[in-house]
């Protein structure tokens, strides 16, 4: 009788690979964030052995216990709820009129109890170190430095640089990531600047780029963002649907050609997607050393307007070596004519400028502008070549102000009689500020019923409106977030204990940015994560192997130790505060101050416990609806 064996290569085989690795991933997870507890744990536990003090309960989580060892005078236990862990010492909290013994925490001087709280930061800053290092004896992924994007009007823009441009050193340190030109821009001094080495093509290229503030994000930045690689890092879900998710596209694929077309960067996808609403594409895709086609049409996605333009002739930003910088003109500078002919606004500007290249005589060669700058009036020669005009104005960012210098048609603006030189007031109630103002709340109208107020000559208008979104101006989106290109940094010992030093340095002063952009609440507070967000990212890292799970793991082991020494009751910070105020005062604080700050700081790492919960939750749904 023929014995038939399944064959072992089939989905089960795939299956059983998958949930394999799963498990593993997951293991990993529980003992790379254990780990962490544990260290932190262990340095209280140790430093009270060492300054002599009774350890009663070294416990891993908290709650009634799952595993309980008594050995000498101390209870091992590792309890139900995986959110920390801590250290019963004996006489931490001596009862009133209760004489201390010589092995009673509170029977040694402040000093020594104050190594005991450091003991635990402390260790976990030596497991960063030491983590770091062994990942990058393993190999740890890093975003490279190559440009994808330079934002317009910002410093780097300013600056002359171009998307494709390697920056090889910054401020002297050669080789850095993105992470480390993020972590030097934010630091940088405004008014030295940064300076920069760049290789565009066969060319070594010096800038130097003056960081600038931005307020949304609560840091200085220079715009500019990571080069794209060609493979899909997440499917986005959006309220009116994923067309990557419904035409098959998958994580990790790799896109190789769009309609026949080969592709050769990522910032090439992004822009075919944005050119291409509701327009079928054929997207030629690598899975797993496979080649397949998928047919996707990115979604149409429209944004609502009132149909003005504020732009002014003052110069907000100018880049440098443009035929504008040449001309002679500096930021700040007010465009007040172009050849006689007044200009009150940008459209203005611009109308000006062709008429009088189009007037030109015959063997003339320069256009005159007239400018302030402050209080004087200066007169500017503009040689005037083929092609002049474009990149002269592609040269200056103006400033946007609220006085209108154009007016759509076709949109609501227009309708309502709004002129160019009309003042716009408020909207739907809310006083207008700045430029952004108006365009945050036209944004988000969703086609609501509006009042908006504007003054002309002095006289103020009134009326009310609907925005109307701007089909001609529609871009597509996809629903896939590509990859940032990424280089592998593998050292031996030596140069893995120099790398980890510098990153352990690198990350304690990008904790240091994020605690300060959201506690000046530049930085919105939905950005805070929980137990599930850091489970998450572990897991991801885990997935990208052992050198980026455990770099990881260091960057978290940082954190908590950044963490607790923060001046809150309930955490190390907090009781150090307290011994410092016990050194000062020159007794502790009382028995009911102590306790009221214990509820108070149990309070709101309660809170911020639960609210982190809930940005998770949201998170999920959000990426999974």
């Amino acid at each position: 009788m023929k014995k038939y064996l399944r064959p072992t290569n089939g989905p089960e085989k795939r299956l059983r690979k998958a949930l394999t690795e799963t498990s593993t991933n997951v293991l990993l997870v529980i003992l790379g964030i254990g780990t962490l507890i544990f260290v932190h744990e262990l340095g209280h536990f140790l430093a009270a052995k060492w300054i002599g003090v009774k350890v009663h309960v070294f416990s891993l989580g908290f709650g009634p216990a799952l595993l309980s060892k008594v050995w000498r005078e101390t209870d091992y236990r590792i309890s139900i709820i995986p959110l920390g862990g801590y250290v019963k010492l004996a006489g931490e909290h001596p009862e009133k009129d209760t004489p201390l013994e010589p092995w009673d925490f509170m029977a040694k001087p402040a000093h020594l109890r104050a190594l005991v709280l450091l003991a635990g930061v402390g260790l976990n800053a030596v497991l960063a170190f030491l983590v770091f290092v062994l990942a990058f004896q393993f190999g740890v992924p890093f975003v490279t430095s190559e440009i994808g994007e330079v934002i317009h009007g910002w410093p780097a823009w300013e600056a002359g640089l171009k998307p494709g441009d390697e920056i090889v050193e910054i401020d002297g340190k050669c080789g850095p990531d993105f992470e480390d030109i993020f972590t030097t821009v934010a630091l940088g001094s405004p008014m030295e600047g940064i300076s920069l080495k760049v290789e565009r093509g066969k060319e070594i290229l010096n800038f130097i780029v003056s960081p600038k503030y931005d307020e949304t994000q609560g840091i200085q930045r220079i715009g500019i963002s990571p080069a794209l690689s060609k493979e899909i890092g997440h499917i986005l879900q959006y309220p009116d649907g994923s067309p990557a998710r419904e035409a098959g596209l998958k994580v990790d694929d790799e896109i190789i050609a769009i309609n026949g077309e080969a592709i050769d960067t990522g910032d090439k996808i992004r822009e075919i997607e944005m050119k291409s609403p509701g327009k079928e594409l054929t997207f030629t895709v690598l899975r797993k050393g496979k080649k397949l086609d998928v047919k996707v049409t990115p979604l149409i996605t429209t944004r609502w307007m009132l149909g003005v333009s504020c732009a002014s002739t003052k110069i907000q930003s100018l880049q440098k070596e443009s035929p504008a910088a040449k001309t002679g003109l500096k930021k700040g500078d007010i465009l007040l004519k172009v050849n006689g002919k007044e200009v009150t606004g940008w459209a203005l500007l611009k109308a000006a400028l062709e008429s009088a290249v189009s007037e030109q005589p015959p063997g003339g060669k320069t256009l005159k502008i007239t400018v302030k700058r402050g209080q004087e009036i200066l007169s500017l020669d503009l040689p005037f070549e083929p092609g002049t005009l474009s990149g002269f104005l592609e040269g200056i960012v103006p400033v946007m102000g609220l006085r209108v210098d154009h007016v759509v048609e076709g949109f609501p603006a227009h309708e309502l009689g709004i002129k160019p030189g009309d003042e716009l007031l408020s909207l739907s109630g809310e006083g207008l500020k700045r430029w952004e103002d108006l365009l945050r709340i036209i944004a988000t109208s969703e086609g609501k019923e509006m009042e908006i107020h504007w003054r002309r000559d002095g006289e103020t208008f009134t009326a009310k409106f609907r925005p109307k979104k701007d089909e001609e101006g529609a871009v597509g989106r996809l629903g896939i977030r590509l990859k940032e290109k990424s280089v592998e940094r593998q050292y031996g010992f030596i140069g893995a204990c120099q790398m980890g030093t510098y990153k352990a340095i690198v990350m304690t002063q990008r904790i240091y940015l994020s605690l300060k952009a959201l506690l000046t609440r530049r930085v919105s507070s939905e950005t805070v994560g929980g137990i599930i967000m850091i489970a998450q990212a572990t897991y991801e890292s885990a997935k990208m192997g052992m050198g980026k799970l455990l770099y990881f793991i260091g960057i978290l082991s940082l954190q908590l130790a950044i963490l607790n020494v923060l001046p809150i009751p309930m955490l190390d910070g907090g009781h150090l505060m307290f011994l410092g105020i016990e050194k000062i005062k020159g007794s502790p604080l009382s028995e009911r101050t102590m306790a009221f700050a214990q509820y108070v700081g149990m309070a709101f790492l309660l809170a911020l416990l639960l609210y982190a919960t809930r940005n998770d939750i949201m998170r999920l749904l959000a990426t999974y609806q």
